[in-house]
């Protein structure tokens, strides 16, 4: 099994939406995958998944009340997730070092676990880290978010986590971004993915139904599907899900369900 941390420096890089995205790529090709949301305080997975409110997260587990193998929900492309409360108030009594064991709990049963990391360098953020085998840096190509990116790159080492790359995602390909080479030469780091900038982002976002799965001929999905590819080491036979019409509810309804308003 390979426990993955995808980490960012920084907030607004798209970090959950590559987590999510790369975790249902996978599933596509058949690998056993659990995508976990350690945004303890920001959760996205399921907003990103269009998913209620789940009766036991992550934080649950955290606080002792529950074991990890109770957090853990079917979801799209027989991809399975684990995921965070929206609740604040499921962030008291919670016990971070406990997630380093809760992960490796789910090693007999999974090929691959992706771990959504909360962005910046705070407690949560070093749980998630130290809670991996290997990490993924997500960044885009600008001078704030490449400085973020190195203090991640520091941490990674400090707490001995193998680096595998970056990647670098909302890529514009005009002159005013990084270029991929020089962002290697700073980061000293390979590049393994370049996500272009695509407005289907945005609109599956919206729509909260993941991209992959919504708009599997976009650029975005395209060059996931090569990322994907890269991360296993093989060339992967990926089945595209169909999406049902009127599947999903609206945004409002969404919301009204988990908080608790008509």
């Amino acid at each position: 099994m390979r426990s993955i941390v995808f980490a960012s420096g920084k907030g607004g890089v798209g970090k959950s939406t590559v987590t999510l995205n790369l975790g249902l790529t996978l599933a596509a090709a058949g690998k056993r995958v659990v995508v976990v949301d350690a945004d303890l305080e920001m959760a996205n997975i399921g907003i990103l998944l269009g998913i209620d409110a789940t009766p036991i997260s992550l934080h649950n587990v955290l606080s002792g009340e529950n074991e990890m193998q109770d957090a853990v929900y079917a979801g799209p492309n027989n991809m399975r997730y684990v995921p965070a409360s929206l609740s604040p108030e499921k962030m008291e009594r919670l016990d971070l070092d406990k997630l380093p064991s809760a992960i490796k709990k789910l090693d007999d049963s999974s090929d691959f676990v992706l771990i959504d990391c909360p962005p910046g360098l705070g407690p949560s953020a070093v749980a998630a880290i130290k809670s991996a085998k290997e990490i993924v840096i997500v960044s885009t190509p600008e001078p704030s978010a490449l400085a973020d990116a190195l203090k991640v790159r520091a941490l990674a080492e400090r707490h001995g986590v193998k680096i595998v790359g970056v990647v670098l995602n909302m890529v514009l390909g005009d002159r005013s971004e990084i270029k991929k080479e020089d962002f290697e030469t700073v980061m000293e780091v390979p590049i393994i993915g370049l996500l272009p900038e695509d407005v289907e982002v945005r609109r599956s976002a919206a729509l909260q139904v993941p991209v992959i799965i919504r708009a599997p001929g976009t650029a975005f999905s395209r060059a996931m599907r090569l990322l994907a590819s890269r991360l296993s080491g093989e060339k992967l036979a990926i089945q595209e899900t169909k999406v049902k019409k009127g599947l999903f509810s609206s945004i409002m309804e969404f919301f009204g369900r988990i908080f608790g308003r008509k």
